[in-house]
């Protein structure tokens, strides 16, 4: 081998040699034929051509490179698609054989092509002298619409008209079109199921959960193996009118549409109000809304009502991408159009961003023409890490409707903006006159560090010092942070005590018999931040003098950067303790107390009933005593850091301000600050949703190799090309309406909401590829039957429950699952349906029969997530929203997020929220196993459904109970002496073996599938 591909080389080198110096017109055929093998002088290219190399290729390379089958890209049925090439470049270098990747291919040099099976040397030797001749190809390149040829695209038979509705159209009519194929292969179908497979195929199918005990015995009758034909249309019908078909069904469609509940960009933040198009396609379903009203609603349904702006959640749902989603929005648009396109067209339109679609008669134009539409709104922003909170959400009111609502709460709004702002001028007022009291009125007593960890007591005593005091003046304790701010946590007491100067007068009471103390201020201290206290004395207990005169002082918590504050507000928990009460200005400073009769451990040990201060950074807090007499007093007490640091500790001081005027002052401020103003109560919640409406009206450009960096010509907004190219009636408008309507009215849409149907109730579509009509998706397997459901739905007035109607009606659906030997041979895929398709629950309808077994299943729709308060929001790529909230709603309802999969519907194969999920996959993995030994939800529900047994019942009854309950179906002999032999011998309290006994039979194949 080696030796004949040198040969080819040499012959090919003398060849082009021959060629290049002489011209071809200088050699005879035989000098040709000598020189190289196969090689015949060609007297017409065209001839030569058609004759010697289209063989060749038509034999070996169509199969992968013709028409809208182009591996790699590379088509070889046109001189337009080798020149073009596929993913590596040009495949013919014309007059170079050498550097043509495709003799490179077919000599194996490079890729080996074809690969069943090396051509011979006769066919190589004659591919290379077409590539020296210049590779001359008569063959015209068809004209292409996208990846299709233009005559393939006009009659692919998804793009067709639909026929017209036949009027002896119905169940049986479906079942002729069955079994006309099942016959024509000799295969016979299963006989009927009987009727309790038939009523949990049916409660499954339509509602997602388990008959009750209820239902089944209405379907079953008094026949228990048959079931008649009125009481099964009558069941149906019964569960179509059931607010859990709407939760089913409406589950279907949100898996085909990506729904979430976050936005999936680097913080995947939450999409506080997707509840709403959620429950919305519930009560779509449910309404039996006409299918092309859906679709029009879910696409503009903005420009007609407050439920259509509800329904373009469907749009404003799209996965956000990036750091800064703005910038990344034509991903998003993108993915609209993608969504767009498999959800309602059955087309992959999304992959004509970057150039022409490989294989559908899709362009790029068509692409950048939706592309323009969709850009043209304007979309409910969900945040993101530089941007922050949500916005644009839209009101579901009018906004006369929102005036009317937000009156009269306005009104008392206004009212207390008033009160505030004259309360605010008052206190201006107050404060500049502290402002400019007379420094030397401020008297220091004393001042001193506290180091961290500890305790410096004072008292005025100990410096000489004598206080005088008038009615007014006060006494203030201020402690100050250091440059580390080491205590955060400052135990004081402030002592004042009177100091008796003649034991004759009236006024007067013996020494340590009148002392107004911090420590009296714990009790009541939730109360109010200003308190008037009277002191401790054995004389005046009511604390009023002999001649009556008001022996209180007031006591005041203040901030004293420039002049003292008043604190004012209260914090009724910190440190997660109720016990631990605070008055601030914002978060710091504070006074705080430990007001219980216990130490509370919080972020340090508080000791029990006592009060403390902690400054903030450069805000000193103070503790201000303002005197009710005229004497001398004794000031004593002490500071103590509680919340050692390592740090450098604070420091305090102690002063007398002799200004009596001051402390009317400190009352008048007490006063305003303690006069109510008229709480106008939140703003009454303007209903809104995560919606999409108009924006800013453009046509969009094309982005070259799909970057939006690299602009090219600008494409008018139009529908798509094959299926009309209509253009915008009214360019003024962003153009949903017309793509709404363009969509809705379109056969496509027809035919792929029927096969999605036909999927949902027999596991696989007429058409395998629910999201791909185009080429290379599945053809129908009845294709006339496809047409015809899809023309009869249309005049039907596009209602989906008569479609479940005549489809459950049928023998095929009745069949039963236990398929024969013959039919698997004749048919293993069960494409012609000769008997129903087994299959396992979905992780939402496994779930959901979990809680009705228990009794503990909710079937009230969900509304709002407990997310996080938007404005508290600080996700970041580093640090992502994150949560599973638990809910015994259906399981529908749970929060769906997008970068971190609630953790059940991702062990069993929930759907993908992040891309159109058409067909739910079924895995059986080890995990799964693992679920029901260990998962405490599970064990709950066991237990409960334990806990409803009767135990004064004999136990074989309560078997029978469990069997009906989770199963639908008595237990035989067997299976009754079974579970009581695994009851009886369980180690453990009677309740805890039946609990076991119920986890046995809810993690059995029996209760996971359905037959």
């Amino acid at each position: 081998m080696i030796h004949e591909s040198s040969s080819r080389n040499r012959n090919r080198r003398i060849l082009a040699l021959v060629l290049a110096h002489c011209g071809p017109v200088l050699l005879s055929g035989a000098m040709i034929a000598s020189i190289c093998p196969g090689v015949v002088q060609a007297q017409d290219t065209n001839d030569w051509f058609e004759s010697k190399v289209r063989p060749i290729l038509v034999e070996h390379c169509y199969e992968c490179h013709s028409g809208t089958k182009s591996k790699g890209g590379l088509l070889l049925d046109s001189k337009l698609g080798w020149s073009q090439g596929g993913q590596s470049g040009p495949a013919i270098l014309p007059g170079d054989p050498d550097q043509s990747l495709l003799i490179q291919a077919v000599e194996y040099q490079t890729h080996q092509m074809p690969p069943k099976g090396k051509l011979t040397d006769l066919q190589i030797d004659t591919l290379i002298e077409w590539v020296q001749k210049g590779a001359p190809d008569p063959r015209e390149a068809p004209i292409l619409v996208g990846g299709m040829d233009a005559q393939t695209a006009r009659n692919w038979w998804s793009f067709q008209p639909l026929p017209d509705p036949i009027d002896t159209f119905g169940s049986e009519w479906i079942d002729q079109q069955i079994d006309a194929k099942l016959l024509a292969l000799g295969i016979v179908p299963c006989p009927t199921a009987d009727a309790r497979t038939l009523a949990r195929r049916m409660s499954y199918d339509l509602t997602g959960l388990p008959p009750s005990p209820e239902t089944l015995q209405e379907f079953l009758g008094t026949a228990p193996v048959s079931i008649a034909e009125d009481r099964f249309g009558q069941q149906i019908d019964s569960m179509l009118a059931s607010s859990d078909y709407g939760v089913q069904w409406g589950r279907h469609w949100l898996d085909v549409v990506r729904y979430a509940d976050t936005a999936g960009e680097n913080t995947d933040r939450p999409v506080v109000n997707a509840w709403r198009y959620r429950n919305w396609v519930f009560d779509a379903m449910n309404r039996d809304m006409p299918f092309d009203a859906m679709v029009r609603h879910q696409i503009a349904g903005d420009q007609n009502t407050s439920e259509g702006i509800i329904a373009t959640g469907y749009l404003a749902i799209a996965r956000r991408f990036g750091h800064d989603i703005d910038k990344d929005m034509y991903l998003t648009y993108e993915e609209m159009i993608d969504n767009l396109g498999k959800s309602f067209l059955g087309l992959s339109i999304g992959c004509a961003r970057c150039h022409d679609h490989k294989y559908d008669p899709i362009s790029a134009k068509d692409y950048y023409a939706l592309y323009g539409i969709l850009a043209s709104s304007k979309y409910s922003f969900p945040g993101c890490e530089p941007k922050g909170q949500p916005k644009d959400m839209v009101p579901l009111l009018s906004p006369s409707q929102i005036e009317t609502l937000r009156k009269p709460w306005q009104e008392k709004a206004d009212l207390a903006k008033q009160a505030k702002e004259s309360q605010q001028a008052s206190l201006g007022q107050a404060r500049k006159y502290l402002s400019e009291l007379d420094p030397t009125d401020r008297i220091a007593i004393l001042q001193a560090d506290v180091s961290e960890g500890a305790k410096v007591p004072f008292d005025s005593q100990g410096g000489s010092k004598t206080i005088d005091v008038q009615p007014g003046e006060w006494i203030q304790l201020t402690v100050s942070p250091k440059g580390n701010h080491g205590a955060d946590s400052t135990m004081v007491q402030l002592i004042i005590q009177a100091i008796g100067s003649d034991p004759n007068a009236d006024n007067s009471v013996d020494d340590n018999t009148r002392v107004w103390s911090s420590d009296a201020l714990v009790d009541n201290f939730s109360a109010t931040s200003f308190q008037k206290l009277s002191p401790r004395t054995q004389a005046e207990s009511k604390g009023v003098d002999k001649k009556g005169q008001d022996l209180r002082a007031s006591w005041y918590y203040a901030e004293s950067t420039k002049s003292p504050e008043l604190l004012v507000e209260l914090r009724t928990s910190n440190g997660g303790n109720a016990n631990i009460r605070s008055w601030s200005v914002g978060e710091l400073p504070s006074v705080f107390a430990n007001v219980s009769d216990s130490p509370a451990n919080v972020w340090t040990s508080l000791a029990a009933k006592s009060l403390f201060v902690h400054p903030g950074p450069e805000r000193p807090v103070s503790l201000v005593w303002v005197s009710p007499i005229e004497g001398q007093v004794r000031v004593h007490g002490f500071v103590q850091d509680v919340h050692p640091a390592a740090l450098d500790g604070v420091s305090f001081s102690v002063e007398h301000w002799k200004a009596p005027k001051a402390g009317e002052v400190f009352e008048q401020m007490a006063a305003i600050l303690q006069t109510p103003i008229l709480d106008p109560g939140p703003s009454p919640v303007i209903p809104e949703a995560y919606a999409t409406v108009e924006g800013t009206i453009a046509d969009a450009r094309v982005h070259l190799r799909g970057d939006p960096e690299k602009p090219g010509d600008i494409v008018p907004r139009r529908w798509i090309e094959i299926l009309g190219g209509d253009p915008l009636k009214d360019p003024k408008a962003s153009g949903r309406i017309e793509l709404a309507d363009w969509i809705a009215s379109h056969p496509l849409m027809a035919r792929v909401i029927v096969n999605r149907v036909w999927q949902w109730h027999f596991g696989q579509g007429l058409v395998r590829t629910p999201n791909d009509f185009g080429s290379r998706g599945d053809q129908p397997s009845h294709p006339e039957l496809l047409d015809q459901l899809a023309a009869q739905f249309v005049k039907s007035g596009y209602s989906i429950k008569q479609l479940h109607r005549w489809i459950m009606n049928t023998n095929a659906y009745r069949r039963s699952s236990s398929a024969t030997a013959e039919q698997m041979l004749a048919d293993p895929e069960n494409r012609l349906l000769s008997h129903y398709p087994r299959r396992r629950l979905t992780a939402e309808e496994i779930r959901d029969s979990i809680l009705a077994c228990s009794g503990n299943l909710d079937r009230s729709y969900g509304q709002e997530h407990p997310f996080p308060a938007p404005a508290t929001w600080t996700f970041s790529q580093h640090d992502p929203f994150n949560a599973v909230y638990a809910t015994n709603r259906r399981s529908a309802m749970m929060m769906v997020q997008r970068q971190r999969r609630h953790p059940f519907l991702a062990l069993f194969d929930g759907a993908d929220p992040n891309a159109s999920t058409p067909v739910r996959q079924t895995s059986s993995v080890p995990t799964q196993a693992l679920y029901y030994l260990n998962d405490p939800f599970f064990h709950e529900q066991a237990a409960a459904i334990a806990k409803m047994l009767d135990t004064s019942k004999p136990a074989s009854a309560n078997v029978q109970s469990i069997y009906q309950r989770i199963l639908q179906r008595p237990a035989t002999d067997t299976q009754t002496q079974a579970l009581l032999a695994l009851v009886e011998g369980y180690e453990g309290p009677p309740i805890d073996a039946w609990a076991a006994a119920i986890r046995m039979l809810m993690a059995s194949n029996e209760f996971h599938f359905i037959d």
